[in-house]
């Protein structure tokens, strides 16, 4: 998937189409990207890819993040199943973290 000079605004756009599809989730705008991005790396995205994502992940990852999007859009189930799935991840990661710092 070619990236153009559209890409940063359709992927940031993202969340504040979601924060209005759904008004009744307690989430933030940037709790959608949280979602997709750790839902599509398995794992706190963070930890796997530097700080702006959407410019140090691959051309595949980006394709999946934007697909996670859309699936949401049209799936709350998925939404809330990768919402929870993202939680676990940070979790596991705290867990860890906890124990090197013992």
């Amino acid at each position: 998937m070619p990236l153009g000079p559209d890409y940063n605004k359709t992927y940031q756009g993202w969340p504040e189409r979601l924060a209005t599809r759904y008004p009744e989730l307690p989430f933030e705008q940037h709790c959608y990207l949280r979602i997709a991005l750790d839902t599509t790396l398995g794992a706190k995205w963070d930890t796997k890819v530097r700080k702006p994502a959407y410019l140090n992940l691959s051309e595949r990852q980006l394709s999946s993040v934007l697909s996670a999007f859309t699936t949401y859009f049209e799936d709350k189930t998925v939404l809330l199943e990768h919402h929870q799935r993202s939680l676990n991840y940070r979790n596991q990661w705290k867990r860890k973290q906890l124990k090197f710092a013992l």
